[in-house]
């Protein structure tokens, strides 16, 4: 956007832009966040998007976010604020309603009136969809008009919580014989349609211990990954751990382990078998970037929630290596015995 230095940095215009959108939509019923203005009606979340002078106007039912974070292991994101499902990494795209334009414009008064019918238009929109489409539960987003959803997430959801798994898993089967590679990805072998493949066979009982093995590892993955970025500044944009604070808990957690099996049982063939065990382990951990999301989301954590990890992880560093001085102080002392 091109505007005159002598009226308005861009700073200034999307801040008086920005409270302009906010003092409208209150009007209507909608909140704001960041570039997206939301609501939620009869089962639905309306949301419009702010990205650029064009805006658009999307649908999607309440439980489809809900379901894809419980397939995709991301469940915590069901108590994030509202806003995530509209701005979220792992949200699903909605089917668009409507577009509408907003032209750049120093005048307060001229943009209020642009954001009062966009608004007015938007509310209109939704009121005629909700009379169209009362039941959230039953709807089937028309592919045509959806807002990029190239893995067809939506529709699939939408499949899936009416009962129709089989047809859920007959799209991914035509779609693995077209070589269709997903947007979501974890590690290098599974991704969106790995994970909905899972959750629709879970009733099978060899599936069903899978994820019971599955859903540990991811744990123990998760906890990992919240732990090493603890450690860190706590800085809400960081999304890979420190080097250093990796070799901190790792040095110290192969250390204590390495030092108690001497002290114990001064046996060095059973050392060098732990060290190689722990470090294949943490390899696994980290093939394919499987932390990554974990540690994108520990970011996303409330303060408080952050602030906890962090005490209890330094409390437990500081243990673990205070319990070393202590293996090394008497180690020291059977020597010199």
């Amino acid at each position: 956007m091109a505007l005159n230095n002598n009226e308005m940095t861009d700073k200034e215009y999307r801040k008086i832009s920005a409270d302009a959108r906010r003092s409208i939509s209150r009007k209507y019923g909608f909140r704001q966040s960041s570039y997206i203005n939301f609501t939620v009606e009869s089962g639905y979340f309306f949301c419009l998007y702010f990205m650029t002078g064009d805006v658009r106007l999307t649908v999607k039912p309440m439980y489809a976010d809900d379901l894809w974070w419980n397939i995709w292991d991301a469940s915590d994101n069901k108590n994030e604020p509202l806003s995530l499902r509209g701005t979220g990494a792992y949200s699903l795209s909605g089917q668009v309603l409507a577009s509408y334009e907003i032209k750049d414009t120093t005048d307060k008064n001229k943009l209020e009136n642009q954001f009062e019918q966009l608004f007015n238009g938007a509310t209109a929109e939704i009121t005629k969809f909700i009379a169209d489409n009362p039941d959230a539960d039953t709807f089937y987003p028309d592919e045509s008009k959806m807002d990029y959803d190239p893995d067809r997430l939506l529709y699939l959801m939408a499949l899936i919580h009416n009962g129709k798994e089989e047809d859920a898993l007959a799209i991914i089967k035509e779609a693995r014989k077209n070589r269709h590679r997903c947007i979501f990805q974890s590690g290098m072998l599974s991704d969106s349609y790995t994970y909905i493949r899972r959750w629709c066979n879970r009733e099978q009982a060899t599936i069903r211990i899978r994820n019971v093995f599955a859903s540990l590892f991811n744990n123990i993955v998760k906890i990992r990954a919240y732990a090493l970025m603890a450690l860190g500044r706590n800085n809400r944009n960081d999304t890979i751990p420190c080097p250093w604070d990796v070799k901190l808990l790792d040095v110290g957690i192969v250390t204590a382990l390495c030092l108690s099996i001497i002290f114990q049982w001064h046996n060095f063939t059973l050392v060098w078998i732990t060290l190689a065990v722990y470090f294949i382990f943490v390899w696994f951990l980290d093939f394919g970037k499987r932390s990554k999301r974990y540690c994108i989301r520990f970011g996303n954590l409330p303060d408080k929630t952050r602030l906890r990890w962090k005490i209890c992880m330094w409390i437990l560093v500081v243990a673990l290596y205070i319990y070393l001085f202590a293996i090394i102080y008497f180690l020291r002392y059977d020597t010199d015995r």
